[in-house]
């Protein structure tokens, strides 16, 4: 049987559906479901621009969720309140966001939303999702039918290596290499000769730990220890008993913001009390902050937010999130969603009118600053130009130091903070 191309598929009417505003839903809720994002245009017969939002937006992951589809539904109301598309063939069209794409962190839900997304031919492209192990599933498929999908949050580079046939998936945060390349390259900056690691094992803990290693290896340095656990361990004393034995002078922690306060916790019953360092789990996390109390004082991260970022657009940003949510940060992932919808507005006013046009658009995409920094695309679809902001926390709260720009897939240089 022929394979059929997503060119020929977008030729045979599978792109993008433009509706009437009035044949919307008209439901205004944030939970899953079609959900409206801002008021129509007045225009008597305004069209509406179709995109799906996933994540896991029910289960353990879901305050992450929950920030996707508020960085999206805040980037649509933006752009809707202002009079929608700014240029282009769809000028005036009004986004209408989608978020009926639950995938719970569950791989097989998130390879089933893309393929429910692709045969739905009023869906325009889909933002989402969470974590990488559902974004590496979802990719095939999204590539093979020529679906733009824009990866929120989710940053392995498996990501994009999954995506073999056409190139129409996209990481919108900084990768993997990025992360531990930034954190890595102060640890050294520092003077530390003797690092250990201990890390998540899977995608995002494997990754991220291996571009640490990577990094070190760059300057011929190897980490005395190198030790694993798993989403659901409680004790890693045993693990962090073996690494004190190696005598380190730092510590690399690859986790989520709990794990790492706890990682610090049982440290220090240990008598292990080194210079922590942290490439994507603290994110400038108050979640962290509050569980790991006095210990987290002096750890190192990154984060693309800078909270004292003082151009215009960033300002913008966090002013218009507090007042939409409450909350003065913008946490990661509704940072990297709110990015995938302007950049999807971006590549429409550029004159994509159908999945096929805003792949090749999104390629082209350059954005000055989306309000964490600029945003465009490599030829691989990975980030270019994304930042990554280095704290340190100092009398309990981060004190921003440099930042870094990913430059490529797999290399990042280091830029002052805009302030």
């Amino acid at each position: 049987m022929k394979k059929t191309s997503w060119r020929d598929m977008a030729a045979a009417g599978l792109g993008l559906t433009l509706v009437l505003a009035a044949c919307g839903s008209s439901s205004d809720s944030t939970g899953p479901g079609p959900t409206k994002a801002g008021a129509a245009p007045t225009t008597p017969a305004a069209t509406t621009v179709a995109l799906a939002v996933g994540g896991p937006f029910s289960g353990p992951e879901k305050p992450t969720g929950d920030q996707i589809q508020a960085g999206a539904k805040l980037a649509a109301d933006e752009l809707n309140a202002a009079g929608g598309i700014t240029a282009g063939p769809l000028k005036g069209a009004r986004i209408v966001l989608d978020t009926g794409y639950d995938d719970a962190d569950d791989p097989a839900k998130a390879a089933a939303n893309v393929r429910r997304a692709i045969d739905d031919k009023k869906v325009l492209a889909l933002v989402g999702s969470g974590l990488s192990d559902a974004s590496i599933a979802a990719a095939p498929d999204a590539s093979r039918a020529g679906l733009p999908y824009l990866s929120a949050y989710a940053s392995s580079p498996k990501i994009l290596s999954a995506a073999t046939d056409q190139k129409s998936v996209f990481v919108v945060p900084p990768t993997f290499p990025a992360y531990s390349s930034s954190v890595t390259s102060e640890l050294l900056k520092a003077g530390y000769k003797s690092p250990a690691i201990i890390h998540l094992s899977g995608t995002y803990g494997d990754g991220v730990a291996d571009g640490v290693v990577k990094r070190l290896g760059d300057q011929q340095i190897t980490a005395v220890a190198n030790e694993s656990f798993t989403f659901t361990d409680t004790d890693l004393r045993a693990q962090l008993g073996r690494i004190k034995a190696k005598n380190p002078d730092s510590l690399v922690m690859v986790g989520l913001a709990t794990s790492d306060a706890l990682i610090l916790k049982q440290a220090d019953q240990l008598g292990l009390r080194v210079p922590a360092f942290d490439p994507g789990g603290i994110t400038n996390s108050q979640s962290f902050l509050t569980d790991a109390g006095p210990l987290a004082e002096g750890v190192v991260g990154n984060t693309p937010s800078d909270a004292q970022r003082a151009t215009p657009a960033a300002v913008a940003l966090r002013a218009a999130y507090s007042k939409a949510t409450g909350e003065s940060v913008v946490p990661d992932p509704a940072v990297f969603s709110y990015e995938g919808v302007k950049a999807v507005a971006a590549a429409i006013a550029d004159g994509a009118s159908t999945r096929a046009q805003l792949v090749d658009k999104l390629h082209a995409v350059s954005i000055a600053d989306t309000g964490v920094g600029p945003l465009s695309f490599a030829a691989d679809g990975s980030r270019i130009g994304g930042r990554l902001y280095i704290f340190k926390i100092q009398n309990g709260v981060p004190q921003f130091t440099t930042g870094y720009e990913q430059t490529g897939p797999q290399s990042v240089k280091e830029v002052p903070l805009d302030r």
